[in-house]
């Protein structure tokens, strides 16, 4: 499944324009990383498990639905812990893991596939539980696909993916690999140079977030 919020959400619109813009500072950049990740945490939403509960009013009862404590937020180091601030704000009592996986050596001459390089990992428990992976920039996928790949292992319910900006190559890599996943994007480009970069995109998030 794939949802395109820009479509829909003139919010996440407005914010991924102001990603994009050159012009954006680092500290601002942060701030609207996290933004979309408020925004696109609120889209995850409505596919997460919830419980019916009941509540007293000053005039009776009411009914409300509460998300269950199941989720298990993993973070792809580095540019996307400003992004996963912003899911955790919305999903306070979801647990919270990383992985530092980067792009290495380039296997295909037109950018579309790359060794990856994973130094560190640190995941919870995922057996059962939804699994919601988030990673600004998704191009080649060669990233994603490697998270994909060892979080599958320990059998989630569910796998949900938010990113910022994703190339329509990259999505469609994805779901070739993990037609289950659902993927909840800000914009879909439809280009990838050479180099793997998402054209127009926004850049290097990691470098633009850390003024590296």
């Amino acid at each position: 499944m794939l949802i395109n919020g820009s479509e829909t959400n003139n919010l996440i619109s407005e914010v991924i324009g102001k990603l994009r813009d050159k012009n954006t500072i680092p500290v601002d950049f942060r701030i609207y990383l996290k933004r979309i990740g408020n925004y696109l945490a609120y889209e995850a939403a409505r596919y997460l498990d919830s419980e019916t509960l009941e509540v007293e009013t000053p005039l009776g009862n009411s009914e409300f639905r509460k998300i269950k404590s199941n989720i298990v937020v993993i973070s792809i180091l580095r540019a996307a812990l400003p992004m996963s601030e912003g899911v955790l704000e919305v999903l306070p009592n979801a647990k919270f893991g990383v992985i530092s996986a980067s792009r290495g050596k380039k296997l295909r001459d037109d950018g579309k596939d790359f060794r990856i390089d994973c130094t560190f990992s640190n995941i919870p428990y995922l057996e059962d539980k939804i699994a919601i992976v988030v990673d600004p920039m998704l191009a080649s996928g060669s990233t994603l696909l490697f998270t994909l790949q060892q979080i599958k292992k320990q059998k989630p319910a569910k796998i949900i993916v938010l990113c910022a900006i994703a190339s329509q190559f990259g999505i469609e890599r994805i779901q070739g690999e993990f037609p289950e996943a659902i993927i909840i994007v800000g914009a879909i480009d439809k280009e990838l140079n050479e180099k793997g970069y998402i054209i127009p995109g926004l850049g290097d998030a990691g470098d633009r977030a850390f003024n590296t």
